[in-house]
């Protein structure tokens, strides 16, 4: 018989989208958490209401059960190489097994010293839906906001810390933009919080049609921070940090600037920092990200974390 821990999830779901499930079905899958999501759908021509119900995965430390807090972690967008790999993995989609992602989820915790937990983003690493389709848009950051809730009254959590890469980052702005107070360290790393700038001014994204994500979602089903700062909650225990490398080809820097420029002209105070993004589009700067939110909650201060970033410091 096949363990939980040998579950792999295949790439074709990347652009399939992931397999619905019951909500018997997803109480029986392994942390797992079943959720309805509701958000406004904005037509052509008025705007409507609506919900969905999906089956969203999370792969948490060990010592998360036990935890008084923790880490959330939102992986960047999945985007397979094609003629690459086979059904079971894919050079464009790392950690894909239930095995992988708990491993990695021990391993920050151990580095950070706080539980940590890895979210499947809808339509990845297991959970329902299809990210091809519905990654960046309203519907994705309400389906993820719900999630987080149902995550945080199973393991019994107060407040948590959140960090994304790249559209997960993206995610972490939606969430610091929903109003939720129960954020103490919020990361974005290479963060896409101003969307539509973004896809302007991007190197890599000016094949996208204008008007469209380049999922092909018109701009009216997106959900862009930078149009919702004004929903962000009064909380004087919550610390915000940006890290962005000025060469990044896939989210510009001017568009992660101008998010953080306009939350700190209403009053909401982020911290932008230079950081080294790796890889051939300098985009990466998950590694740093995960290790601030660490640095946060251990008090260090804004001086300290961002001597750190800049230097690269493991």
């Amino acid at each position: 018989m096949t363990s939980s821990y040998d579950e792999i999830f295949p790439p074709k779901f990347i652009t399939s989208g992931t397999p619905n499930k019951s909500k018997a079905e997803c109480d029986a899958t392994p942390n797992a958490v079943w959720i309805t999501a509701k958000w406004t759908d904005k037509g052509l021509f008025s705007d409507s209401i609506s919900t969905t119900d999906e089956c969203i995965r999370y792969f948490p430390s060990d010592n998360a059960i036990a935890g008084k807090t923790a880490i959330l972690y939102f992986w960047g967008d999945i985007v397979l190489e094609t003629g690459s790999g086979n059904d079971n993995s894919n050079p464009g989609y790392g950690a894909n097994s239930y095995r992988a992602q708990v491993t990695l989820a021990n391993h920050h915790a151990a580095v950070n010293g706080v539980p940590y937990i890895l979210i499947g983003r809808p339509g990845m690493y297991g959970s329902t839906g299809n990210t091809t389709l519905y990654r960046h848009s309203a519907r994705e950051a309400a389906i993820v906001n719900a999630a987080v809730d149902a995550i945080k009254t199973e393991l019994g959590y107060d407040r948590i810390s959140i960090v994304g890469q790249s559209g997960g980052g993206g995610l972490v702005g939606a969430l610091l933009t929903s109003g939720r107070s129960d954020l103490d360290c919020v990361v974005i790393s290479s963060g896409t919080v101003s969307l539509k700038t973004r896809l302007r001014t991007s190197r890599s994204t000016q094949w996208v049609r204008n008007g469209q994500d380049t999922t092909g979602l018109p701009y009216r089903q997106l959900y862009d921070s930078l149009d919702e700062l004004d929903r962000v909650s009064v909380d004087n225990r919550r610390r915000i940090f940006m890290l962005a490398d000025p060469k990044d080809e896939a989210v510009s820097f001017v568009s992660q600037k101008e998010f953080s420029d306009r939350a700190n002209e209403k009053g909401i105070q982020i911290l932008l920092v230079v950081a080294q993004g790796r890889g051939k589009q300098h985009h990466s700067t998950s590694a740093q990200g995960i290790r601030t939110a660490g640095r946060c909650l251990s008090g260090m201060t804004d001086d300290e974390i961002a001597k750190k970033i800049m230097e690269n410091s493991p």
